[in-house]
């Protein structure tokens, strides 16, 4: 099993993305101070992001998995974003995960290893320190353009 791991608020909320939609981002802002519902159910994502990136990964025989814990995997199912066929699966992660360890790339890491999985990230990640010893396994794009046509050809190139 392949799987690309990615955080959906840089990917589907760029600012490439809101520069092109200025409704968007104004619902982006209003979301943002009040915070009364969810950034899906308020501001509409880049669906055409969604899109090249949902084809991408299809091409390159890789499944689809979120990080973080609030944009889950059955989040984004109930919202129509994917379908379950197109994500990795849940699993058991270790007591310690759940516990005390927020980190998205640790959690990341465990559930790779739990799926016995060769994996690979997007997107805004956080904690570069921790995929240090993992050299090619993060697929760079520039801060704030989402889902590039560079970022499409590094996943592309995933093709086995």
């Amino acid at each position: 099993m392949k799987i690309l791991y990615f955080d959906v608020l840089s990917l589907f909320y760029s600012d490439e993305y809101f520069h092109r939609n200025a409704s968007v981002h104004a619902k982006y802002k209003e979301w943002f101070n009040t915070r009364t519902k969810t950034l899906l159910e308020m501001v509409e994502p880049d669906f055409q992001a969604i899109g090249n990136l949902r084809d991408a990964t299809s091409e390159a025989g890789l499944l689809l998995y979120p990080l973080g814990t609030f944009y889950n995997r059955s989040y984004l199912i109930e919202h129509g974003v994917f379908t379950g066929d197109e994500l990795a699966p849940e699993t058991e992660l270790p007591f310690r995960m759940h516990m005390d360890d927020n980190n998205s790339v640790r959690q990341m890491l465990a559930h790779a290893h739990s799926l016995n999985a060769q994996w690979y990230v997007c997107g805004d990640v956080g904690s570069e320190e921790l995929l240090q010893p993992y050299p090619g396994r993060h697929l760079r794009s520039e801060f704030g353009k989402g889902v590039t046509s560079e970022l499409i050809a590094k996943i592309r190139c995933l093709k086995s």
